[in-house]
């Protein structure tokens, strides 16, 4: 898999048609924040259903801190 990207900053601001054809642009989409918080919640609080009860109840702080982590990542990336 190769990356590449252009610097808006310097340079001409058009690509060579030649170029493009080399290349592939794939865009995805991510849910919205309460819809991806209910599936991670779902999936994490049916692993952690066998655990000690400590740990099960954990589930809510661990998707709300996996999100915020998440936020971070992709808002500064």
């Amino acid at each position: 898999m190769f990356t590449a990207c252009m610097n808006p900053k310097s340079g001409s601001f058009s690509v060579d048609l030649r170029l493009t054809r080399h290349f592939t642009l794939i865009s995805c989409l991510t849910a919205e924040k309460e819809i991806l918080k209910t599936i991670y919640f779902q999936i994490l609080d049916n692993h952690l259903c066998n655990f000690d009860k400590a740990c099960a109840d954990l589930s809510g702080k661990i998707v709300e801190a996996t999100m915020i982590t998440f936020q971070g990542v992709a808002l500064n990336a």
